[in-house]
């Protein structure tokens, strides 16, 4: 196993792997799936592609070897065009879930950890300020656009169809267009409400 864990190392940034275990541990997590095993968690995440995408996606920024980051790169780049799910987001936190798939683009400055995000999402610039920054334990609702320069804090809620352009504090809950705050929640909220 030593050898093995050293060979990991040669290849790829530890950082990366450990986020994408995070990923793929948090997605297993719920109770339906706890009657799976290493093959039906496997079959599950090859008729998921989104999922294939993010392990690509974060194979290739873990992978020191050029010519192996090229490979992963490659590889990520037509699951990418496949599933429209694109990431551009160089420090994204693990625990990444997406309960379906179609057009996420997340292409922030930071995404923090245990990111919930469903389908027909964008996250990215506004062309004159710059991109938002997401804290940890967020859940995005579909249809939701985040844009600019803006940060959106740690445990909070962006309901379906919202679009923010505006700093969300921390343990709220925000939606409309333009978003404003409705609620504030507590710590664990997302993860109750979810079973996460």
């Amino acid at each position: 196993m030593k050898i093995f864990s050293a060979f990991l190392r040669r290849l790829f940034d530890l950082n990366g792997l450990i986020c994408l275990e995070r990923d793929i541990s948090r997605r297993f997590s719920k109770p339906m799936f706890k009657e799976y095993g290493f093959r039906k968690k496997l079959k599950y995440l090859r008729r998921n592609a989104q999922y294939l995408t993010l392990i690509y996606y974060r194979l290739a920024n873990a992978c020191k070897v050029v010519l192996l980051k090229r490979w992963f790169e490659a590889i990520y780049e037509k699951s990418s065009l496949k599933t429209g799910v694109e990431f551009s987001t160089h420090d994204l936190g693990g625990g990444v879930i997406m309960p379906h798939w179609g057009r996420i683009i997340l292409n922030a400055e930071s995404i923090g950890e245990n990111l919930y995000v469903f389908h027909n999402v964008t996250i990215g610039n506004d062309y004159t300020s710059g991109k938002p920054k997401i804290g940890n334990n967020v859940f995005i609702g579909t249809n939701s656009v985040i844009l600019g320069d803006i940060i959106v804090g740690d445990n909070v809620v962006i309901g379906a169809c919202s679009f923010v352009n505006t700093n969300i504090p921390s343990n709220s809950i925000a939606v409309g267009n333009p978003a404003k705050v409705i609620k504030s929640i507590e710590d664990g909220y997302i993860s109750s409400l979810l079973g996460y």
